[in-house]
């Protein structure tokens, strides 16, 4: 029913996936970090509405973005719903995940550099897209600096791709440059070049606490949503011999960016909303297995106790702030 369902791209799936984004992140706006009921007296004056209404706005093009993305490339089937609603799942499990941050922003971005990675494969113009995928990475990093680690990901992409272009390796690097040689510049003018510098390394500091949760919920779905990944990840490996030469190096970078997200993500401290970096080359994989997998009685049912217990996760903090 609902693997059947997201396989076309008719409007009335759009719709649903806007309702799904609004149910999942409207209770942020009752509740927010910390379980407290500040609607009424905070949220005007800060406007704490205008800021969820824009993140779930930048939330749901990315989802759109990616999906395309997904889509273009046949990695979930063409003219299918796959990649964007399962990142709007990964990417609204927890619920600190559903809130204003500045990876919102950057996980926007994140697309963008997803589109231009995947663009390496047919360019006429490789140099130039790798110019662009290290300008959209740069600008991520400007969000979560360890993302400029996936500079590598660039180069094993190229290498994916068979790119014989030196030129490109070395292109990728000036792109990702060039939006930290214009905010560097615009601090060192106004003399704050210490305080960014110092936030800069500080974004490098090894993680401490693996397991930051707090509610048993956020537990459960973290762990449902990882295995999920992980059973993608492994169904796709198995199926790669079968695949054209085209979508083979699809997957594989696909796999090579998990990967190297994972790696990044899970290994430098920052604050847990992070993990919204991780759903989008999650969302890739899982819209991959899901669109291939045959056994779909089964995996209607999965998927919808995965929605539901989303929806609990969300909904219960109502009632306990009540």
């Amino acid at each position: 029913m609902v693997i059947r369902f997201f396989r076309s791209s008719y409007h009335t799936r759009l719709f649903v996936l806007i309702l799904i984004v609004l149910l999942f992140w409207l209770p942020e706006m009752f509740v927010p970090a910390g379980n407290k009921v500040v609607w009424k007296v905070v949220s005007l004056p800060n406007l704490l509405w205008l800021q969820q209404i824009v993140a779930m706005i930048l939330f749901f093009f990315t989802a759109l973005f990616i999906n395309h993305v997904g889509s273009k490339h046949l990695l979930s089937g063409r003219n299918s719903y796959f990649a964007a609603f399962f990142f709007i799942l990964a990417g609204s499990a927890l619920g600190f995940l559903t809130q204003m941050s500045p990876y919102i922003f950057g996980v926007f971005f994140f697309a963008l550099f997803y589109q231009k990675i995947f663009d390496l494969q047919n360019s006429t113009k490789i140099v130039t897209t790798a110019f662009d995928a290290g300008l959209s990475l740069g600008i991520v990093s400007l969000f979560y600096p360890p993302a400029l680690f996936l500079l590598l990901f660039i180069w094993l992409a190229l290498l994916t791709y068979q790119a014989d272009e030196w030129r490109a390796y070395f292109t990728g690097i000036v792109g990702m440059l060039v939006p930290w040689f214009f905010i560097l510049s615009g601090f060192f003018w106004f003399d704050k070049l210490p305080e960014v510098l110092q936030y800069f390394l500080q974004a490098f500091h090894f993680r401490e606490i693996w397991l930051p949760f707090t509610r048993n919920l956020d537990v459960i779905l973290f762990t449902l949503t990882a295995l999920t990944t992980l059973t993608a990840v492994f169904s796709l490996l198995g199926k790669l011999s079968s695949f054209n030469i085209g979508l083979r190096q699809h997957s594989v970078v696909s796999l090579w960016g998990l990967v190297s997200c994972s790696l990044i993500v899970f290994l430098f401290a920052a604050p847990v909303q992070v993990l919204l970096l991780l759903s989008l080359p999650a969302s890739l994989i899982l819209g991959a297995f899901f669109s291939r997998i045959k056994r779909l009685r089964w995996a209607n049912i999965f998927v919808l106790l995965w929605v539901l217990l989303i929806f609990l996760n969300h909904y219960l903090p109502l009632f306990h702030a009540a």
